[in-house]
Order: C-alpha cells, then structure tokens, then sequence
C-alpha cells in the first residue's frame, strides 16, 4: 500500500534511482536515472488525485514529473513541469515492483548507466518509502527571465521589490559591469540597470591609478546612512594590488529624477607588498548595531573589518581573519556573514578544483570569530559545514550570499551548468536542522549523511 503524500525513491532494477536531471533549476528539466547519492532531486513525493491516479513530485524545487507527446522522439519524454502541468500516472503493483504509467506507455529503463528513462511496456520499480526525513526541506527555486551572467549575485529588498546586484561580466547585453535585477516574486528577474563600463578609460580616474588594467568585480548592495550603497572590487584575477570602493544612490526606483550613483572612492586597498587582496565585499550589521565588512580571497582569506557608520569606509586599523585554506590561489573566497537566533554564520567558497569547488559554513557568537563547524573546527584550519557543492548539474557553484526575508533564508549563488557555458544565477531555500543551514544544493539534504 502506498502512502499518499509519502516520499520514496524509485529503484530501476539496476540499483540506479529516478532523478530530476539538474536538480530541478529549470522546467522541462529531463528526468535521468542516477547512483543513489541523498539529494533532493532523487526524492519523489507521491499524492493521489480523486480520480485514484498519482502525481509524483520532484522534491527539489517542487516540479512535477509529466509525460511528453514528442511524436517520433523515443528517448527522454518524460520531464520536470510545474505541478499544474504534470502527469496523473497509474501505478500497478506487479511481482517484481510498480509500473508507473499505462500498457505501452509506462516508464521504461534500457541497459547501461545514467541512461535516460524511456517510453515503452514499462520497467518495475521498487518504490522505497523515505522514514528519515524531515517535514521542512529545502529546494531549489525555479527561475525565469534575466538570470544569465549574472555572476556572485546578492539579493536586496526594497518595498515590494526584490533587486539581486551582479557582476554582469563581458557577455550580458546591457553596458556596464555592474547590473541590478529586479522581480516582485524572487523568480521572475529582469534587467533593471547597468553601470561602470568596463572600457577604457576607466570611468573613474582612480581606477587605473590604483589598480593598472583592472577589472570590475564582486558587487554588494546595502543601505545605510540614508543611501543605497554598492561596494565593489577593482582587481585583476589572483593579484593582491586591488582596491574595493563604494557607489551611493538616494534611490533605487529610476523613474526618480534623482536616481544616480555617485562615486564615493577608495574603501580600503591592497598592494604587492600586503599578504591579502581587497576584494569580494559585503556589509553586515552585527548585534550589536555596528556595521562590519566581510572581504578578501586567494592569498590568505576571508576577513572582517569594522566600517563607519557616517562614511562608509573603514573605521579603524583592527582586520581579523576568518577563514583559510592552504591551496593556493584559492584558500578561501567569496565570503558572507548573516545572522541568526544570536549567532554569526560564515560562508565561504573553498576547493576551487574541477572537481570539489563548494561552499562551507561555521559560525561564531563574535563577529570577529573564531567560526567552528559541527565537530568545533574552524573554519581558519580546514573547518567548515558544505552546504553548496559540486556535483551534476552544478559547475563551479561559488560565491555564495544568503538573503533574509521576513522568517525564510535563501542562499544565492552563481553556477556554471553543464549544459551550457556562462554563469546563471541559481536560488535555494535554507531548511534548518540543530542550529545549522542545509541548502537543496548540498549533500545531507535529506538528514542521512550518518547511513
């Protein structure tokens, strides 16, 4: 007897599981059979309609599977479509396990790994009831509109607005190197705004002063002090000479005849002869009402420092460290502190390799550090919880930020798809479990990293 509402997984004769192909970031997404590894993706909700017919459910963003009519196409009809659009599917037990669909038009497995589900007679599944679960899970919001090469995005309200800032890179096609997002649901994202060219000359005579053929990076958005403010990096990839600056704006709506962002300069900086970069900038407001700065990458990590509240630069001479690796040039990067129930969570990307670049997280009680993970190391000796890593469907998913929305966390980061070859900005809720984040896009999602 099948639970309804119950979550399963659904086992091909040959030990490989049912799975949204790329865990679920995009409709139409094709469903794939894969090595049983814990995610989301690979979990199926099972809800029985009126009609005694079942839908089944993509755990990972929600999406339900549906069958497509592709005419002569006999390979990969079935697909990840939003619930409303899916398939009612007959499930018949037989000896050997469930066939899911009708005669001739059931799910059908052929040999080999990885292969797509096809139509045909129909395969017998075994459909193994998850008990270790818990009711709250995250997953992976599915996105539309202007999400392309938006790189390391960070997501800021206003009002009714939702606005992500991003490095717009070379390949966006609007002019500027920084560019604002906006939506009024969190999914439906469009181009709002582009600014900082990248040609020459720079469009600040600072830049090339300081920071010889720079690069514009690693925007922030914030609001302190009466003013929007943009924190960003001028750089060049793995050198320590860079410098991070600030724009200002009074407002974010650009129909307002005083819409402009204003050069405020130079934040802090770094030169041949420092050990650290000034790079990858975001602003938190601590406990304690003071207004900090998380930055640094490559060389020797993230750090925090303590900003002013009237100018927006660095208040003092005091850094702190928190986070490390040894792997040089990419120890550890992109980092971002937010708050919860009285502590201070750090994430960070580490590991850039083809193979295991991900984003850990540890918190502190202080601002200023040390951040431990579960089993108490810090994050500064190869510590760190992963909550976003790579795997299929996910390519370098780096430089993450998280985002709070009344009660509801988000962790935004950029990723490069397997299917294509430029940055898109990807989203999953945070789901919470003894004190700790978990994200749709990570590996213990399903609470069995002990099995």
């Amino acid at each position: 007897m099948l639970k309804n509402g119950g979550i399963y997984k659904i086992v091909a004769p040959n030990g490989l599981v049912l799975s949204g192909g790329d865990f679920g970031f995009h409709e139409c997404d094709r469903v794939v059979l894969q090595s049983y590894s814990h995610d989301l993706n690979q979990a199926w909700r099972f809800r029985r309609t009126s009609s005694g017919m079942w839908r089944l459910e993509n755990l990972a963003a929600g999406l339900g599977l549906r069958y497509l009519q592709l005419g002569q196409q006999k390979h990969a009809p079935y697909r990840l479509f939003p619930l409303q659009l899916s398939t009612s599917f007959h499930l018949q037990e037989t000896m050997d396990g469930w066939l899911i669909g009708t005669p001739g038009n059931a799910l059908t497995v052929t040999e080999g790994e990885h292969q797509p589900v096809i139509q045909g007679e129909g395969t017998a599944f075994c459909l193994e009831l998850i008990e270790k679960i818990d009711d709250e899970l995250p997953r992976m919001l599915v996105l539309k509109g202007d999400i392309d090469h938006a790189a390391v995005p960070e997501i800021f309200r206003d009002g009714d607005w939702y606005y992500c800032v991003a490095g717009t890179w070379k390949l966006w096609p609007m002019e500027g190197r920084i560019g604002l997002l906006r939506s009024k649901d969190m999914i439906r994202w469009y181009r709002y705004d582009a600014f900082l060219p990248e040609s020459k000359p720079r469009p600040f005579s600072w830049m090339e002063e300081h920071v010889p053929d720079c690069e514009i990076w690693c925007p922030g958005l914030t609001y302190f002090g009466g003013k929007y403010r943009i924190y960003y990096a001028v750089t060049r990839n793995c050198r320590n000479t860079s410098a991070m600056a600030q724009l200002t704006n009074v407002t974010l709506d650009k129909d307002d005849p005083r819409y402009a962002w204003k050069d405020e300069g130079i934040v802090m900086e770094s030169t041949e002869a420092d050990d650290w970069n000034a790079i990858d900038p975001h602003i938190i407001r601590t406990y304690e009402n003071e207004l900090w700065m998380v930055y640094g990458s490559a060389l020797s990590g993230v750090k925090v420092r303590r900003i002013d509240e009237e100018s927006g630069k660095v208040y003092d001479d005091n850094v702190f460290s928190v986070a490390y690796r040894e792997e040089y040039p990419h120890p550890a990067e992109g980092g971002y502190v937010f708050k919860r129930d009285g502590w201070y969570y750090l994430t960070c990307a580490v590991e850039r390799t083809d193979q295991n670049y991900r984003t850990v997280v540890g918190r502190s009680q202080n601002i200023r550090g040390p951040y431990l993970d579960k089993k108490g190391v810090s994050l500064m000796d190869e510590g760190g919880e992963t909550i976003v890593e790579f795997k299929r469907g996910l390519s370098y998913p780096g430089h993450s930020s998280v985002f709070q929305d009344d009660e509801k966390y988000y962790i935004i980061f950029e990723n490069f798809y397997e299917r294509c070859s430029t940055q898109e900005m990807a989203i999953s809720t945070l789901a919470w479990k003894d004190g700790w984040p978990q994200s749709a896009a990570g590996r213990t999602v399903l609470g069995l990293e002990d099995e």
